[in-house]
């Protein structure tokens, strides 16, 4: 069942425990081996895929670390958080960083920056460390989706330039509903299509828990999922200016 991104926030971290299951794949494979992106749900309709024929150009990096400006319930000041490039675990899962301030990249796929596709950050929405409960980088993801469609945040990637992206949505769904229906991940992790305004560009997807804690199993029930186009892609990504 898709459930609204408004979920009672308190929900995301009143307990222990951060089990992440981040449901990864692809549905149907045509006959010609490619992965086949399928329109399944508001959270791939986020922003409406683009013709093909042009794309903005590719300004795709490898990310080093995540920086959100703008304030929510469990950072007051923002977030930084650095980011590793990662491969997918053996189980073909996306990887998830043991610390919840950090947040991974699912390297196989888009980059931040590239003119298709959906560049995938992901980290865990709470974890135990050290005997405390440390607040995940994207504890407030579902926060976002509701309160913050619109506002602004970077990417800076390790040759020094910035990307600026702005939020354009978000959704919630069920784990077991993602792990059911791969024509929904295959929607959500889009790797084939343009976003946006044509000619269209990639785009990237903020990805945590969220939903109700179960402590049977030590999992949250759901993910939440956080999408956003950069801001001018046909401009020169941000280069800081040398002082010394």
């Amino acid at each position: 069942m898709r459930r609204p991104a408004s979920v009672v926030l308190s929900l995301l971290l009143s307990l222990t425990g951060s089990a992440l299951l981040i449901e990864y794949g692809w549905g149907p494979e045509t006959t010609e081996g490619s992965r086949t992106p399928t329109s399944a749900g508001a959270a791939a309709r986020t922003v409406a895929p683009a013709a093909r024929a042009h794309t903005a150009p590719d300004r795709s990096g490898v990310p080093v670390r995540l920086e959100i400006p703008f304030a929510s319930s469990n950072h007051p000041g923002g977030v930084a958080a650095p980011i590793s490039a990662d491969s997918l675990t053996g189980a073909g899962d996306l990887f998830v960083p043991s610390d919840p301030r950090a947040v991974s990249w699912a390297r196989e796929d888009a980059a931040p920056g590239a003119h298709r596709g959906t560049a995938i950050l992901v980290g865990h929405v709470n974890s135990v460390l050290d005997g405390e409960l440390v607040r995940g980088a994207l504890s407030d993801l579902a926060e976002y989706a509701v309160e913050h469609v619109g506002e602004e945040f970077t990417v800076v990637l390790a040759d020094g330039r910035e990307l600026v992206y702005r939020i354009t949505g978000g959704e919630q769904y069920d784990k077991e509903e993602l792990a059911a229906r791969p024509e929904l991940r295959a929607a959500l992790y889009d790797q084939q299509s343009a976003f946006g305004p044509a000619p269209g560009t990639g785009r990237l997807v903020l990805v945590s828990c969220g939903g109700a804690f179960d402590r049977a199993s030590g999992n949250y029930e759901d993910n939440v999922f956080v999408f956003a186009l950069p801001v001018d892609p046909g401009a020169p990504a941000n280069v800081p200016v040398a002082t010394g």
